[in-house]
């Protein structure tokens, strides 16, 4: 965290903001005119505590999107079959998620229910897999989200601050293409050099892939897992990707998050998740002004914690 602390830092200092890291490093706090104010990892203090742990759990974000009729991927939600608690009733057993798979194709995801940066995700196709990762996320996982797999065409990305979008942009998979020279490890290397540098070691990849050949790195969208942003240039999707963020805006008025939205190959645009915690690590190292874009969404909304409400109100 420490790019975070640092731009955080510098943020203060400009603001005549006290500043100090507490908690192992993983808790910043701020003061100025008498007022003290959070941020607990990449969370700053514009959320509510209930909508804050609704964006952090999936099933929960995707129950009330769905009740605001908000275009939203399905989720079901699984518990520890040790679980026998009123609230887990008929949620607590792994023939619901094998009936769940059945339903959708026998092709579906299952994932972590608070996880983040695309960590304990799986793409599942077969119920001995199914079942291996479920055992393996309940060791450490109190609930798991299972929805259907989309062939999604872009993943994108809004960051809203204030209840208005200040940052769009589109994530590119790692996926490079072949021209007969060059082995996989040089082109994903030129693809994104900042996550490959030191991840390539297996000699799968100094194989060289022939003309045209392709090869997929990973199926998810990710910054994290070695997928890079682009800017989005075309208004008809930007006003699309608005027009729901724009709804939710409307229903949740929910201060500082970020939305992530599929766009799959039929043209369907669903929202995947909402994010309580705003992290630009990745967005920074790809764009050639990225920290200076960052440090300005977070200055924002460092400056907009201290506000009353009187100011935010007029705002």
């Amino acid at each position: 965290m420490k790019v975070f602390h640092d731009l955080i830092k510098e943020i203060c200092e400009e603001e005549n903001i006290g500043y100090q890291v507490l908690s192992k490093d993983w808790l910043l706090m701020l003061e100025k005119d008498g007022i003290t104010k959070f941020i607990s990892g990449y969370k700053f203090d514009l959320v509510g505590h209930a909508l804050g742990n609704i964006m952090d759990d999936k099933y929960a974000t995707y129950e009330v999107l769905l009740s605001k009729n908000i275009p939203v991927i399905p989720h079901f939600i699984l518990f520890r079959p040790s679980n026998h608690c009123e609230y887990a009733i008929n949620s607590n057993d792994y023939h619901q998620a094998h009936l769940f798979f059945q339903e959708n194709n026998q092709d579906i995801v299952i994932k972590a229910n608070e996880g983040t940066c695309g960590n304990e995700v799986y793409h599942i196709q077969n119920v001995h897999d199914m079942d291996q990762c479920l055992n393996k996320l309940f060791i450490t996982n109190f609930s798991v989200s299972l929805c259907p797999f989309y062939s999604i065409k872009t993943e994108y990305r809004i960051i809203i601050l204030r209840n208005r979008p200040v940052l769009i942009y589109g994530k590119r998979r790692p996926i490079v293409v072949g021209d007969g020279k060059k082995t996989i490890r040089e082109l994903l290397l030129e693809f994104n050099p900042y996550y490959f540098q030191n991840r390539l070691q297996d000699v799968l990849y100094s194989r060289v892939l022939e003309k045209n050949q392709e090869y997929q790195y990973s199926w998810q969208f990710n910054l994290s897992k070695g997928s890079v942003p682009f800017h989005v240039d075309d208004s008809k999707t930007r006003d699309s990707l608005f027009f729901i963020v724009n709804q939710v805006i409307q229903e949740l008025k929910p201060g500082f998050c970020s939305i992530d939205i599929i766009e799959t190959i039929d043209g369907k645009k669903l929202i995947m998740e909402l994010n309580s915690g705003v992290m630009m690590k990745n967005y920074l190292n790809f764009v050639s002004n990225g920290r200076e874009v960052v440090k300005n969404i977070y200055k924002q909304a460092v400056l907009e914690m201290f506000l009353d409400e009187n100011e935010l109100n007029n705002k």
